[in-house]
């Protein structure tokens, strides 16, 4: 009998804390992003290249520095997938919670923008992006009931960085 009982609370115990991973923002993560996807790094290197050609000239001018950096040409953004994972509603909490991700790229520095529109509310919200070992995801997005209509709405969450846009499939949600 107290085998049966130490397997049963083994398996609860397993259970339990395996839906801890919902809440996890890193789903499926396996490794830790790599610091070269990181823009702190880029920021960095394109402060040491300036730093070097300011070390060559030896006469450092504001105007020519400003000058050296031509305005990038931009390539136009790639159309990338957006899904939304989870849009559920918390009636105890109070909270619309909204979880999306890319599924095609692994890039750091976007924005995910959700929009709710429901009876004659229109919500927007922005929260950064994060990646992962083989996708992006959106920070997960909480919305206080209180500041959308009651009554069912159409969730949506877009994507844009410097390289990527997209816009997710509509999600019927309804709010008590």
């Amino acid at each position: 009998m107290p085998r049966k009982l130490l397997i049963v609370g083994l398996l609860l115990g397993s259970l339990s804390l395996s839906g801890c991973s919902v809440f996890y923002p890193n789903w499926g993560a396996t490794s830790l992003p790599t610091e070269s996807s990181l823009p702190a790094i880029e920021e960095t290197d394109s402060q040491a290249t300036s730093s070097e050609g300011a070390s060559e000239s030896q006469t450092p001018e504001p105007v020519e520095s400003a000058s050296e950096e031509p305005a990038p040409t931009q390539e136009p953004k790639k159309e990338t997938t957006v899904e939304i994972i989870m849009a559920f509603v918390d009636d105890g909490a109070g909270y619309l919670t909204v979880v999306a991700q890319l599924p095609d790229i692994v890039e750091a520095g976007g924005e995910c923008t959700f929009k709710f529109i429901g009876g004659s509310v229109t919500k927007t919200l922005s929260v950064p992006s994060e990646p992962s070992s083989d996708y992006t995801q959106c920070h997960p997005i909480d919305v206080e009931l209180s500041e959308l209509s009651k009554g069912e709405g159409v969730v949506t969450v877009s994507y844009s960085s410097e390289k990527y846009l997209g816009t997710s499939a509509g999600t019927s949600v309804v709010i008590p």
